[in-house]
């Protein structure tokens, strides 16, 4: 651009009417937490390239698969519920503020379905949801032996999938690497969360208890699948070479050349994306993260409610299986308790002894209705809960992320022109050389800076509408998880009456006395 006055961005007369108010700040200004210091400045540049890497087979694990009904340990409930880990706090509950980054994009004409794309953004890469047919699957197995030194051992974690044929060992510090880089280059997308490397329980740190490991292996599983059903986030190229490198990942960062820059860096405005948005986008927005807000709280209960119940169910068995050994012990007393006449006492014991065999089914089938109900239902839950507390995640980094400083640069660009105007009105020779060049050069650089802000505004709106038409598809897990569950009660509801109408049958030939 030759003259300030020379406006192809239209600014800021462009800008008068889109009622930008004060400038955004959400509590105090300060750097955001994805490495950049304010949307003027340039973030640096993203470039993934991987060396050559050999076809280094990975070591075999010992431990079954998970899958969702596998036998695991008790799991441990900690006051906080089960904490995350969200790009920067290693241990925090759900109950916390995370801080980190989302992103995604939102527009659609308003003739358009929830789920359509706008015609412009056909090229985009960040609006295209392909059917990918059958879910991916991403197995996550602990692998039996810890690594490293004494006092400073570590697990390491199986990833394999059958669908891309991969199988590479991993630590929990590679996800938390994994995700700090999502978090810098999609700010405003749902992120899913990490479990906590550690909890706090009266005091002490639970980092090698089974039943907590068992649980951080469950988290990482969420974790991982949850990035492999996200349309975008699938695509990353981190993310592949994370689930496909057999490399160790600390070797590979150093040799791949790896720089993280936020997805909206130097990207155009696409023709006609700001008019597909919908005005009310905002309320939509707002309610959205209200409802979320609230669902999250919810299902956190929900989940603790229900890792109780798992419990309780546990130790109901357990008390059946008491009582059946307590029958059985009866058994042998009953002789010489009725020793006045012994007639009627084996069929009093055979009565003993059928009650105990069917307490003994009972408690086997308890057993197993408190697993299914572990790896089955509870897991739905907390895949809810993790979709819920992402989304209000999102909205927190928006708030503390989406900022601009536009009224502050229209401002100075009015004060600006104004200078320029009257020291082109002065004659030759008494204005200092290079003044009018380097305030008109301020002029150009502000006007950049606003489109560039604007601009990112548009794209960080277009994100979380996208963001929300893929949270959509939650509603249908809720299904899922309310049918299953009862389905998983009807049938040990029914196994468990056949029990008892077969001890009931059983029990026919005790003495009463009649």
């Amino acid at each position: 651009m030759d003259d300030p006055e020379d406006d192809p961005w239209g600014s800021p007369d462009m800008h008068k009417t889109h009622d930008h108010g004060p400038s955004k700040s959400n509590g105090t200004q300060r750097n955001s937490t994805n490495g950049h210091a304010g949307f003027g400045q340039t973030p640096p540049t993203t470039v993934i390239d991987a060396p050559p890497l050999p076809n280094i087979a990975s070591p075999q694990a010992t431990t079954s698969p998970n899958s969702r009904r596998q036998h695991s340990s008790n799991s441990v409930t900690t006051p906080g519920g089960w904490g995350y880990f969200d790009g920067n706090n290693p241990v925090v509950g759900f109950g916390e503020s995370p801080s980190g980054p989302v992103q995604n994009p939102f527009g659609g004409a308003p003739d358009m379905t929830p789920t359509a794309q706008p015609p412009a953004l056909q090229h985009h890469t960040s609006s295209g949801r392909a059917s990918r047919g059958a879910e991916e699957n991403v197995v996550v197995v602990l692998m039996p032996e810890k690594e490293g030194v004494f006092m400073f051992q570590h697990h390491n974690y199986e990833i394999s999938s059958i669908r891309r044929g991969s199988k590479v060992i991993r630590r929990y510090s590679d996800f938390v690497w994994l995700l700090d880089c999502l978090h810098k280059r999609y700010p405003f997308r749902i992120l899913p969360l990490l479990p906590p490397k550690r909890v706090g329980v009266n005091g002490s740190h639970l980092s090698n208890d089974g039943a907590f490991i068992e649980k951080r292996r469950r988290g990482l599983s969420r974790f991982l699948n949850a990035l492999i059903r996200h349309p975008i986030l699938s695509q990353e190229q981190l993310v592949v070479m994370f689930l496909t490198v057999p490399t160790e990942l600390s070797v590979w960062r150093k040799q791949a050349t790896i720089s993280v820059q936020d997805e909206f860096t130097d990207r155009a405005l696409p023709p006609g994306l700001e008019d597909s948005l919908p005005a009310e986008l905002e309320d939509l927005f707002n309610r959205t993260r209200n409802g979320v807000k609230r669902s999250a709280e919810l299902y956190i209960n929900v989940c603790n409610i229900m890792d109780r119940l798992v419990k309780r169910t546990e130790g109901v068995a357990a008390d059946h299986a008491r009582i059946a050994l307590s029958l059985a012990s009866l058994t042998e007393t009953s002789e010489d308790t009725y020793a006045t006449d012994t007639n009627e006492v084996p069929l009093l014991n055979d009565g003993l002894v059928a009650m105990s065999k069917h307490l003994r089914t009972c408690q086997a089938l308890m057993e197993d209705e408190s697993r299914g109900w572990d790896e089955g239902v509870l897991e739905d839950l907390k895949r809810q809960r993790d979709a819920l507390v992402s989304v209000r995640e999102m909205f927190e980094r928006r708030e503390r992320l989406d900022k601009d400083n536009i009224p502050y640069l229209e401002r100075r660009i009015q004060t600006n022109e104004n200078k320029l105007a009257n020291l082109r009105s002065k004659p030759e020779g008494v204005v200092k050389a290079g003044e009018i060049d380097r305030i008109a050069e301020n002029i150009i650089k502000d006007k950049e800076s606003i489109v560039q802000q604007h601009n990112r505004s548009i794209f960080v709106k277009e994100c979380i509408r996208d963001e929300l038409v893929t949270f959509q598809s939650t509603q249908y897990q809720v299904s899922r998880w309310n049918q299953d569950w009862a389905g998983e009660r009807v049938k040990y509801a029914e196994m468990l009456a056949d029990n008892w109408r077969r001890l009931l049958d059983e029990l026919e030939g005790m003495p009463l006395g009649d």
